[in-house]
């Protein structure tokens, strides 16, 4: 498999996997973003355009995207446009802005925030050991 690297607003999940990155199976790269949900979409969009491939879905987890402001995604150098990965990024874009419209992200306070950090965090962790990366 190609080297994983990790698209993340999540400060949790910087700080759990730059903490383990001594391992020689780690992640690659941690790509940390200062932005809401929708700016790790566009990033990972962007990164899309230049030939990476999505490995986890833009989506994944119980949490809806207007719920919580963290989201991190995997991904892994391709070759070339990976049209799959395009349809499946631009989707989530388009529904990430529908619940957007609907449903604005409420501001929430430090203690629901920490919350969703460690529910996107937890995804990640059990995705990286079923991959084997960890």
């Amino acid at each position: 498999m190609s080297e994983l690297k990790i698209i993340t607003n999540n400060p949790l999940v910087k700080e759990e996997l730059v903490r383990q990155a001594n391992r020689p199976d780690k992640v690659e790269e941690i790509i940390f973003v200062d932005c809401d949900y929708m700016g790790v979409l566009e990033k990972v969009r962007d990164l899309v355009h230049t030939g990476y491939e999505i490995l986890t879905h833009p989506l994944y987890g119980s949490v809806k995207p207007n719920e919580t402001p963290y989201r991190t995604i995997f991904i892994k150098e391709g070759k070339g446009l990976n049209v799959e990965s395009l349809t499946l990024i631009e989707g989530a874009i388009q529904t990430v802005q529908k619940f957007q419209l609907n449903y604005k992200t409420p501001v929430w306070d430090e203690k629901v925030t920490n919350d969703f950090q460690v529910v996107d965090l937890d995804l990640i962790v059990n995705t990286l050991n079923e991959i084997q990366f960890l």
